[in-house]
Protein backbone atom coordinates (compact mmCIF):
# COMPACT_ATOMS: atom_id res chain seq x y z
CA UNK A 1 0.00 0.00 0.00
CA UNK A 2 1.47 3.23 -0.93
CA UNK A 3 0.35 6.62 0.00
CA UNK A 4 1.50 9.65 -2.06
CA UNK A 5 1.65 13.07 -0.20
CA UNK A 6 0.55 15.53 -2.79
CA UNK A 7 -1.32 19.99 -2.24
CA UNK A 8 -5.21 19.54 -1.68
CA UNK A 9 -6.79 23.18 -2.14
CA UNK A 10 -10.42 22.23 -1.51
CA UNK A 11 -9.34 21.13 1.91
CA UNK A 12 -7.35 24.56 2.55
CA UNK A 13 -9.30 25.87 5.71
CA UNK A 14 -9.57 29.74 4.94
CA UNK A 15 -8.91 31.99 8.22
CA UNK A 16 -9.75 36.21 7.75
CA UNK A 17 -8.19 38.75 9.69
CA UNK A 18 -9.47 42.40 9.20
CA UNK A 19 -6.86 45.29 10.23
CA UNK A 20 -7.56 48.70 10.91
CA UNK A 21 -4.65 51.15 10.16
CA UNK A 22 -3.99 54.20 13.03
CA UNK A 23 -2.45 57.50 12.20
CA UNK A 24 -1.01 59.62 13.97
CA UNK A 25 -1.19 63.61 13.20
CA UNK A 26 0.78 63.80 9.74
CA UNK A 27 -1.40 60.99 8.84
CA UNK A 28 1.62 58.21 8.90
CA UNK A 29 0.03 54.94 9.72
CA UNK A 30 1.87 53.95 13.11
CA UNK A 31 -0.05 50.87 14.20
CA UNK A 32 -3.14 48.49 13.32
CA UNK A 33 -6.44 47.32 15.16
CA UNK A 34 -7.12 43.74 14.31
CA UNK A 35 -10.94 42.79 14.09
CA UNK A 36 -11.92 39.48 14.19
CA UNK A 37 -13.98 38.21 11.14
CA UNK A 38 -15.05 34.60 9.98
CA UNK A 39 -15.31 35.42 6.11
CA UNK A 40 -15.01 37.59 3.25
CA UNK A 41 -17.68 39.72 4.68
CA UNK A 42 -15.87 42.78 6.28
CA UNK A 43 -18.06 42.71 9.77
CA UNK A 44 -18.18 41.51 12.81
CA UNK A 45 -20.40 38.23 13.13
CA UNK A 46 -23.40 38.14 15.51
CA UNK A 47 -22.77 34.43 16.37
CA UNK A 48 -19.79 34.46 17.67
CA UNK A 49 -19.25 35.78 21.59
CA UNK A 50 -16.84 38.38 22.34
CA UNK A 51 -13.93 35.81 24.08
CA UNK A 52 -14.15 33.01 21.13
CA UNK A 53 -13.53 35.93 18.89
CA UNK A 54 -10.19 37.59 21.02
CA UNK A 55 -9.36 33.89 21.21
CA UNK A 56 -10.07 33.26 17.17
CA UNK A 57 -7.96 36.16 16.70
CA UNK A 58 -5.13 35.75 19.33
CA UNK A 59 -4.28 32.06 17.28
CA UNK A 60 -5.22 33.42 13.56
CA UNK A 61 -2.43 36.40 14.58
CA UNK A 62 0.22 34.25 16.68
CA UNK A 63 -0.44 31.41 15.39
CA UNK A 64 -1.43 30.82 12.08
CA UNK A 65 -0.67 34.08 9.55
CA UNK A 66 1.82 35.86 12.54
CA UNK A 67 1.62 39.32 13.59
CA UNK A 68 4.35 40.97 12.12
CA UNK A 69 3.06 39.82 8.93
CA UNK A 70 -0.01 41.19 9.81
CA UNK A 71 0.80 44.76 11.12
CA UNK A 72 4.10 45.11 9.03
CA UNK A 73 6.34 45.11 12.57
CA UNK A 74 4.19 47.44 14.19
CA UNK A 75 2.33 47.37 17.24
CA UNK A 76 -1.31 45.68 17.43
CA UNK A 77 -4.71 46.79 19.16
CA UNK A 78 -6.75 43.84 20.04
CA UNK A 79 -9.89 44.02 22.10
CA UNK A 80 -10.16 41.76 25.03
CA UNK A 81 -13.05 40.58 27.06
CA UNK A 82 -12.64 41.27 31.36
CA UNK A 83 -13.46 37.41 31.09
CA UNK A 84 -10.23 36.59 29.16
CA UNK A 85 -8.18 38.77 31.18
CA UNK A 86 -9.27 37.49 34.40
CA UNK A 87 -8.74 34.21 33.05
CA UNK A 88 -4.76 35.44 32.08
CA UNK A 89 -5.57 34.02 28.86
CA UNK A 90 -4.24 36.95 27.55
CA UNK A 91 -0.69 35.80 29.24
CA UNK A 92 -0.52 33.48 25.96
CA UNK A 93 0.02 36.60 23.93
CA UNK A 94 3.41 38.02 23.93
CA UNK A 95 3.17 41.67 25.98
CA UNK A 96 5.37 43.37 23.15
CA UNK A 97 4.42 44.73 20.25
CA UNK A 98 0.53 44.65 21.69
CA UNK A 99 -2.03 47.28 23.20
CA UNK A 100 -4.98 45.32 25.13
CA UNK A 101 -8.18 47.04 24.74
CA UNK A 102 -10.72 47.05 26.97
CA UNK A 103 -13.85 46.79 26.41
CA UNK A 104 -16.64 49.66 27.21
CA UNK A 105 -18.53 46.69 28.81
CA UNK A 106 -16.03 46.64 31.42
CA UNK A 107 -16.71 48.12 35.12
CA UNK A 108 -14.08 50.34 36.81
CA UNK A 109 -14.76 47.55 39.86
CA UNK A 110 -12.26 46.27 42.26
CA UNK A 111 -11.86 43.28 40.86
CA UNK A 112 -10.90 44.54 37.73
CA UNK A 113 -9.08 47.12 38.85
CA UNK A 114 -6.65 44.43 40.35
CA UNK A 115 -6.48 42.43 37.10
CA UNK A 116 -5.35 45.48 35.13
CA UNK A 117 -2.78 46.43 37.97
CA UNK A 118 -1.03 42.88 37.79
CA UNK A 119 -1.01 43.13 33.45
CA UNK A 120 0.65 46.71 33.98
CA UNK A 121 3.45 45.71 35.99
CA UNK A 122 3.83 42.43 33.54
CA UNK A 123 4.43 44.93 30.90
CA UNK A 124 1.27 45.33 28.95
CA UNK A 125 0.56 48.30 27.43
CA UNK A 126 -3.49 48.92 28.45
CA UNK A 127 -5.99 51.43 26.37
CA UNK A 128 -9.74 51.83 27.23
CA UNK A 129 -12.11 51.55 24.25
CA UNK A 130 -15.03 53.26 23.52
CA UNK A 131 -14.34 55.71 26.80
CA UNK A 132 -17.03 57.03 28.92
CA UNK A 133 -15.23 58.69 31.63
CA UNK A 134 -16.65 58.80 35.37
CA UNK A 135 -14.68 59.77 38.32
CA UNK A 136 -14.87 56.17 38.96
CA UNK A 137 -12.06 55.17 36.44
CA UNK A 138 -9.50 57.64 37.78
CA UNK A 139 -8.06 54.97 39.89
CA UNK A 140 -7.33 53.30 36.77
CA UNK A 141 -5.81 55.80 34.54
CA UNK A 142 -1.98 56.00 36.08
CA UNK A 143 -2.28 52.30 34.18
CA UNK A 144 -3.32 53.75 30.70
CA UNK A 145 -1.25 54.00 27.49
CA UNK A 146 -3.98 54.85 25.60
CA UNK A 147 -7.81 56.52 25.76
CA UNK A 148 -10.27 55.64 22.74
CA UNK A 149 -12.61 57.66 22.10
CA UNK A 150 -15.65 57.16 19.63
CA UNK A 151 -16.42 60.49 18.15
CA UNK A 152 -19.79 59.47 17.11
CA UNK A 153 -21.35 57.96 20.15
CA UNK A 154 -19.48 60.64 22.16
CA UNK A 155 -19.11 64.00 20.55
CA UNK A 156 -15.49 65.95 20.97
CA UNK A 157 -17.50 69.18 22.09
CA UNK A 158 -18.77 66.92 24.59
CA UNK A 159 -15.28 65.80 25.97
CA UNK A 160 -12.91 68.65 25.23
CA UNK A 161 -13.25 70.15 29.18
CA UNK A 162 -11.78 66.23 30.21
CA UNK A 163 -8.48 66.05 27.81
CA UNK A 164 -6.15 68.35 30.45
CA UNK A 165 -7.36 65.33 33.05
CA UNK A 166 -6.24 63.20 30.91
CA UNK A 167 -3.12 64.26 29.78
CA UNK A 168 -1.98 64.71 33.48
CA UNK A 169 -1.80 61.17 33.36
CA UNK A 170 0.67 61.26 30.13
CA UNK A 171 -2.20 59.30 28.36
CA UNK A 172 -2.48 59.30 24.15
CA UNK A 173 -5.65 60.16 22.84
CA UNK A 174 -7.59 58.58 19.73
CA UNK A 175 -10.25 59.37 17.94
CA UNK A 176 -12.04 56.99 16.07
CA UNK A 177 -14.95 56.64 13.38
CA UNK A 178 -13.60 59.89 11.79
CA UNK A 179 -15.83 59.99 9.15
CA UNK A 180 -14.78 63.32 7.50
CA UNK A 181 -12.06 66.21 7.21
CA UNK A 182 -13.61 68.53 9.34
CA UNK A 183 -13.52 65.53 12.31
CA UNK A 184 -10.23 64.81 11.39
CA UNK A 185 -9.28 68.58 12.26
CA UNK A 186 -11.15 69.01 15.16
CA UNK A 187 -9.72 66.18 17.12
CA UNK A 188 -6.16 67.43 16.03
CA UNK A 189 -6.65 70.62 16.89
CA UNK A 190 -8.42 69.33 20.47
CA UNK A 191 -5.04 67.58 20.57
CA UNK A 192 -5.79 63.96 19.92
CA UNK A 193 -2.27 62.59 19.01
CA UNK A 194 -3.94 59.10 16.90
CA UNK A 195 -6.62 59.03 14.90
CA UNK A 196 -8.86 56.06 13.07
CA UNK A 197 -11.96 56.01 10.80
CA UNK A 198 -13.66 55.57 7.48
CA UNK A 199 -11.54 58.69 6.42
CA UNK A 200 -8.68 57.41 6.27
CA UNK A 201 -8.82 53.85 5.58
CA UNK A 202 -11.63 51.21 6.11
CA UNK A 203 -10.75 47.76 7.68
CA UNK A 204 -9.12 45.70 5.69
CA UNK A 205 -9.38 41.84 5.08
CA UNK A 206 -6.31 39.58 5.48
CA UNK A 207 -6.62 35.90 4.46
CA UNK A 208 -4.57 32.94 5.69
CA UNK A 209 -4.83 28.97 5.29
CA UNK A 210 -5.02 26.88 8.61
CA UNK A 211 -3.93 23.75 8.55
CA UNK A 212 -6.82 21.32 9.73
CA UNK A 213 -6.51 20.08 12.98
CA UNK A 214 -8.00 16.31 14.01
CA UNK A 215 -10.51 17.15 16.74
CA UNK A 216 -10.03 13.61 18.51
CA UNK A 217 -6.87 14.46 19.27
CA UNK A 218 -7.40 18.00 20.63
CA UNK A 219 -9.84 16.57 23.09
CA UNK A 220 -7.41 13.85 23.85
CA UNK A 221 -4.55 16.16 24.64
CA UNK A 222 -7.05 18.60 26.34
CA UNK A 223 -8.47 15.73 28.77
CA UNK A 224 -4.39 14.34 29.18
CA UNK A 225 -3.42 18.22 30.26
CA UNK A 226 -6.41 18.68 33.01
CA UNK A 227 -5.14 15.81 34.66
CA UNK A 228 -2.85 16.43 38.27
CA UNK A 229 0.09 15.17 36.95
CA UNK A 230 -0.26 14.46 33.37
CA UNK A 231 1.74 12.42 31.21
CA UNK A 232 4.41 14.14 28.96
CA UNK A 233 4.90 10.87 26.87
CA UNK A 234 1.09 10.61 26.21
CA UNK A 235 1.34 14.35 24.96
CA UNK A 236 4.28 13.91 22.80
CA UNK A 237 2.33 10.79 20.81
CA UNK A 238 -0.50 13.22 20.79
CA UNK A 239 1.19 15.69 19.41
CA UNK A 240 3.12 13.57 17.24
CA UNK A 241 -0.52 12.55 15.56
CA UNK A 242 -1.59 16.00 15.12
CA UNK A 243 0.54 18.44 12.27
CA UNK A 244 -1.78 21.61 13.71
CA UNK A 245 -1.40 21.54 16.51
CA UNK A 246 2.23 20.59 16.96
CA UNK A 247 2.63 23.71 14.02
CA UNK A 248 1.09 25.85 16.70
CA UNK A 249 2.97 24.38 19.37
CA UNK A 250 6.53 25.67 18.00
CA UNK A 251 5.18 29.18 16.81
CA UNK A 252 4.00 29.69 20.41
CA UNK A 253 7.55 28.28 22.21
CA UNK A 254 9.27 30.80 19.63
CA UNK A 255 6.76 33.83 20.80
CA UNK A 256 8.27 37.08 22.12
CA UNK A 257 6.64 36.18 25.38
CA UNK A 258 9.02 33.02 26.09
CA UNK A 259 12.03 34.90 24.55
CA UNK A 260 13.88 31.49 23.55
CA UNK A 261 16.80 31.39 21.80
CA UNK A 262 17.68 27.93 22.30
CA UNK A 263 16.92 25.67 19.11
CA UNK A 264 13.78 23.54 19.39
CA UNK A 265 15.45 19.62 18.63
CA UNK A 266 11.69 17.89 19.63
CA UNK A 267 8.21 17.96 20.49
CA UNK A 268 9.09 16.70 23.98
CA UNK A 269 11.37 19.73 23.91
CA UNK A 270 8.88 21.91 23.26
CA UNK A 271 6.64 20.53 25.73
CA UNK A 272 9.01 21.11 28.67
CA UNK A 273 9.44 24.50 27.35
CA UNK A 274 6.46 25.65 28.34
CA UNK A 275 5.72 23.68 31.71
CA UNK A 276 1.96 22.67 32.87
CA UNK A 277 0.52 25.92 33.47
CA UNK A 278 1.58 27.57 30.15
CA UNK A 279 0.87 23.89 28.50
CA UNK A 280 -2.68 24.07 29.83
CA UNK A 281 -3.66 27.58 29.17
CA UNK A 282 -2.61 26.74 25.29
CA UNK A 283 -4.49 24.18 24.92
CA UNK A 284 -7.54 25.52 26.42
CA UNK A 285 -7.10 28.33 23.57
CA UNK A 286 -7.01 25.98 20.99
CA UNK A 287 -10.00 24.39 22.56
CA UNK A 288 -12.08 27.30 22.35
CA UNK A 289 -11.67 27.81 18.57
CA UNK A 290 -11.77 24.86 17.85
CA UNK A 291 -15.90 24.61 17.44
CA UNK A 292 -16.40 22.24 14.29
CA UNK A 293 -14.88 18.36 15.40
CA UNK A 294 -12.79 18.00 11.77
CA UNK A 295 -11.29 14.77 10.43
CA UNK A 296 -7.32 14.77 9.03
CA UNK A 297 -7.11 15.48 5.38
CA UNK A 298 -5.29 12.88 3.01
CA UNK A 299 -2.39 15.12 2.97
CA UNK A 300 -2.25 15.50 6.71
CA UNK A 301 -2.55 12.02 7.65
CA UNK A 302 0.17 11.30 4.84
CA UNK A 303 2.64 13.89 6.03
CA UNK A 304 2.00 12.28 9.46
CA UNK A 305 3.13 9.04 8.16
CA UNK A 306 6.17 11.04 6.67
CA UNK A 307 7.08 12.22 9.56
CA UNK A 308 6.95 8.01 11.68
CA UNK A 309 8.72 6.69 8.82
CA UNK A 310 11.66 9.41 9.07
CA UNK A 311 12.13 8.53 12.21
CA UNK A 312 12.47 5.33 11.82
CA UNK A 313 14.14 5.08 8.93
CA UNK A 314 16.97 7.16 10.50
CA UNK A 315 17.13 4.07 12.71
CA UNK A 316 17.90 1.71 10.11
CA UNK A 317 19.85 4.10 8.32
CA UNK A 318 22.36 4.19 11.36
CA UNK A 319 21.35 7.56 12.37
CA UNK A 320 19.70 6.92 15.55
CA UNK A 321 21.14 10.32 16.86
CA UNK A 322 18.82 12.05 14.56
CA UNK A 323 15.77 10.25 15.05
CA UNK A 324 13.88 13.37 16.69
CA UNK A 325 14.91 16.25 14.43
CA UNK A 326 13.66 13.50 12.03
CA UNK A 327 10.34 13.12 12.71
CA UNK A 328 9.65 16.83 12.81
CA UNK A 329 11.77 17.25 9.40
CA UNK A 330 8.69 14.57 7.78
CA UNK A 331 6.15 16.23 9.81
CA UNK A 332 7.17 20.07 8.15
CA UNK A 333 8.58 18.67 5.00
CA UNK A 334 4.86 19.53 3.47
CA UNK A 335 4.01 22.83 5.14
CA UNK A 336 4.69 24.86 2.61
CA UNK A 337 2.07 23.36 0.38
CA UNK A 338 -0.20 23.28 3.24
CA UNK A 339 0.02 26.75 3.81
CA UNK A 340 0.63 27.92 0.57
CA UNK A 341 3.79 29.82 1.42
CA UNK A 342 7.31 29.81 1.18
CA UNK A 343 9.27 27.31 3.12
CA UNK A 344 11.79 29.81 3.87
CA UNK A 345 9.11 32.26 5.05
CA UNK A 346 7.15 29.50 7.32
CA UNK A 347 10.52 28.37 9.06
CA UNK A 348 11.62 31.25 10.06
CA UNK A 349 8.91 31.71 12.32
CA UNK A 350 9.83 28.20 14.28
CA UNK A 351 12.21 27.55 16.42
CA UNK A 352 14.16 24.26 14.46
CA UNK A 353 16.91 23.21 14.71
CA UNK A 354 19.41 23.97 12.01
CA UNK A 355 20.20 20.44 10.55
CA UNK A 356 16.31 20.55 10.09
CA UNK A 357 15.79 24.16 8.62
CA UNK A 358 19.26 22.95 6.35
CA UNK A 359 17.27 19.54 5.23
CA UNK A 360 14.00 21.30 4.51
CA UNK A 361 14.95 24.57 2.94
CA UNK A 362 18.88 23.71 1.22
CA UNK A 363 17.72 19.89 0.44
CA UNK A 364 21.31 18.73 1.97
CA UNK A 365 22.81 16.71 4.67
CA UNK A 366 21.66 13.25 6.34
CA UNK A 367 17.81 14.71 6.89
CA UNK A 368 17.52 15.78 3.26
CA UNK A 369 18.48 12.13 2.52
CA UNK A 370 16.46 10.29 5.30
CA UNK A 371 13.46 12.57 3.65
CA UNK A 372 14.32 11.65 0.36
CA UNK A 373 14.31 8.03 0.90
CA UNK A 374 10.86 8.12 2.73
CA UNK A 375 9.66 10.27 0.00
CA UNK A 376 10.88 7.27 -2.81
CA UNK A 377 9.42 4.64 -0.36
CA UNK A 378 5.54 6.23 -0.19
CA UNK A 379 5.70 6.98 -4.25
CA UNK A 380 7.26 3.68 -4.80
CA UNK A 381 10.36 4.74 -6.69
CA UNK A 382 12.50 1.57 -6.40
CA UNK A 383 15.42 2.86 -8.60
CA UNK A 384 15.96 4.98 -5.80
CA UNK A 385 14.98 3.24 -2.91
CA UNK A 386 17.56 0.48 -4.09
CA UNK A 387 20.35 3.39 -4.27
CA UNK A 388 19.52 4.45 -0.78
CA UNK A 389 19.88 0.80 0.69
CA UNK A 390 23.36 0.19 -1.05
CA UNK A 391 24.05 3.29 0.07
CA UNK A 392 23.27 2.47 4.15
CA UNK A 393 23.61 -1.13 3.87
CA UNK A 394 20.01 -1.42 4.56
CA UNK A 395 18.22 -5.36 5.33
CA UNK A 396 15.13 -5.06 2.84
CA UNK A 397 13.30 -7.16 4.83
CA UNK A 398 13.77 -4.71 7.78
CA UNK A 399 13.12 -2.08 5.69
CA UNK A 400 9.48 -3.36 4.65
CA UNK A 401 8.79 -4.79 8.49
CA UNK A 402 9.36 -1.09 9.50
CA UNK A 403 7.03 0.07 6.99
CA UNK A 404 4.18 -1.79 7.78
CA UNK A 405 4.90 -0.93 11.67
CA UNK A 406 4.46 2.79 10.29
CA UNK A 407 1.30 2.01 8.58
CA UNK A 408 -0.46 0.44 11.56
CA UNK A 409 0.83 3.04 14.25
CA UNK A 410 -1.26 6.09 11.68
CA UNK A 411 -3.89 3.22 11.73
CA UNK A 412 -4.11 2.73 15.29
CA UNK A 413 -4.46 6.17 16.25
CA UNK A 414 -7.10 7.23 12.93
CA UNK A 415 -9.48 4.33 14.35
CA UNK A 416 -8.82 5.39 18.48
Amino acid sequence: MLLVVGTSKENDIEIYTARQPILNRKKNVVAYELLFRDSQKNCFPTDVTPDIATAKLLVNSYLSIGLDEMTEGKPALINFPMTMLTDHLVNLAPYKNIIIEILETAEPSDENFDVLTKLFHQGYALALDDFIYSTAWDRFLPLVKLIKIDIIETPLSSIAHLLPHFRKYKIKLLAEKVETHKEFLQAKKLGFEYFQGYFFYKPEILTGVEIESSHPFLMSIYHEVMKEGYSYKKLEGYFEHDMDLTYKLLRFVNSIFFGHTNEVKSIKQAIAYLGEVQLRKFICLIVMVELNPQKPTVLIQNTILRARLCEQFAKIMGLKQLTEYAFLTGLFSTIDAILDRPMEKILLSMPLAKEIKIALIDQTGSLAECLAFVVAYTEGDWDTINIFIDLYNVDPANLISTCNKAYQWLSAYKTS
